[in-house]
């Protein structure tokens, strides 16, 4: 079934801000290196950047506050304007990111503020995707898979925004100027693109899947989520966290580790990347797509992702790693596995909960997997690779979260109503 104009508008602005809000978010992680000088200054490297990544997972622990309130408003007031105000929330953060004095003109004050900025962050993102997946779930549900596979692929299209920016701000400007002042100018094009988004997502109508439910919408959502749910919410954690940490280690970690860990320049690394998240971005489309028409189960799918995890992770830091002359291999594989990852995994989640839940229920486990996984899988890599002095330590993170993924899809069960 095909949709129609009001649908593939509804669909461009949900997406359109998406996209701007998650360049918003994942700005932080691409700077890191320049946030470990201004902000956490230290003796090494290392210890520098796990300050600034302890900051960037604070950023993400906000997030099940923020799923938990927004999904609340959400599932009781409607999709449209609660993720709406989340987008305006980012916007502000962002730029007064882009504001902040360092640690070298105020002090703790610095680093203080930036930790609060990233909480805000955090909320804002906590309600604003899984507000997208019901809201396009509920709005085009004959084409779930096609419709959350273009959200993510705008969400994803975000970071390779981001790892644009960071492209084209370090080839125009000197080292010592990115670290003094290049790298403000990516967060206050964050806030006015995050404004823009606000302003044109207030066209949105809201869902009529739950206008359709005026009567039936639940007094508190996140106790009914735990009478009725809570096994899907709580195994549907590690769905979410394996995505989480397919992303992040993939590509957000990697210009880090690259530079700070393995001490490499690779030349041009930072284009190919971002040439390969795109591909992942429509990757993800093409994944949503296939999950509508196949014969295959989105569980049975989910399966194979979590066996090629497993395998692909291995390879792919084994080539940066070791064999160097051959990342362009790594970063087909990324891009591969991060485009089935998100082509399949947000619109199950929209089947694992009914309608009067569904936003509370994809906010908890999409939000509480992010949290854990790819919050904290950059600090915990760097914790490894310091105290194993393995190289190559990052892998066990998504080995782990992988294995534990194929135990908990025997616990997911979807119904009929639930994919309504």
């Amino acid at each position: 079934m095909k949709m129609n104009s009001a649908q593939k508008k509804l669909l461009m602005l949900s997406s359109l801000g998406g996209l701007l809000e998650f360049y918003d978010f994942i700005i932080y992680a691409l700077f890191a290196g320049y946030f470990s000088s201004a902000f956490f200054p230290a003796e090494s490297h290392i210890t520098s950047l796990i300050a600034t990544f302890s900051a960037f997972a604070i950023g993400y622990l906000a997030r099940p506050l923020g799923g938990i309130v927004m999904g609340h408003f959400g599932d009781r007031y409607g999709r449209k304007v609660t993720f709406s105000l989340s987008i305006l929330m980012m916007a502000v953060a962002t730029f007064c990111m882009a504001l902040l004095p360092t640690y070298q003109h105020i002090g703790m004050l610095a680093p203080t503020a930036l930790i609060l900025l990233r909480i805000i962050q955090g909320i804002s993102v906590g309600g604003e995707i899984p507000g997208s997946i019901s809201y396009v779930s509920e709005s085009i549900s004959s084409r779930k898979g096609l419709a959350c596979g273009f959200v993510f692929c705008s969400l994803i299209s975000g970071i390779v925004l981001g790892s644009l920016i960071h492209a084209i701000l370090q080839s125009l400007l000197s080292p010592t100027h990115m670290q003094v002042w290049g790298w403000r100018l990516a967060f206050i094009l964050g806030g006015l693109f995050g404004f823009f988004s606000y302003l044109m997502r207030r066209e949105l109508e809201e869902s009529t899947l739950f206008q359709s439910i005026q009567q039936q919408r639940a007094t508190i959502p996140l106790l009914e989520l735990f009478n009725k749910r809570a096994v899907n919410a709580f195994a549907a954690i590690f769905v979410v966290g394996l995505g989480a940490c397919i992303i992040t280690l993939v590509f957000l970690f990697t210009p880090a580790y690259l530079s700070k860990v393995l001490h490499l320049h690779i030349k041009y690394f930072i284009w190919y990347k971002t040439l390969a998240i795109f591909i992942s971005a429509v990757l993800a489309l093409l994944f949503g797509m296939y999950s509508d028409y196949t014969t295959h189960s989105k569980k049975s799918l989910l399966a194979l992702l979590g066996v090629s995890s497993i395998i692909f992770i291995y390879i792919i830091f084994r080539i940066y790693a070791y064999h160097q002359d051959l990342f362009a291999i790594a970063l087909i594989l990324s891009a591969i596995l991060n485009g089935f990852a998100w082509g399949i995994i947000p619109s199950y989640l929209a089947e694992l909960f009914p309608t009067q839940i569904r936003y509370t229920g994809i906010a908890f486990s999409y939000n509480i997997g992010f949290a854990l996984f790819c919050g904290l899988s950059p600090l915990v890599s760097l914790i490894l690779i310091a105290k194993l002095k393995w190289v190559m330590a990052p892998i066990l993170c998504l080995i782990a979260i992988a294995a534990v993924m194929l135990l908990s899809l025997s616990l997911l069960r979807e119904s009929a109503l639930d994919k309504n």
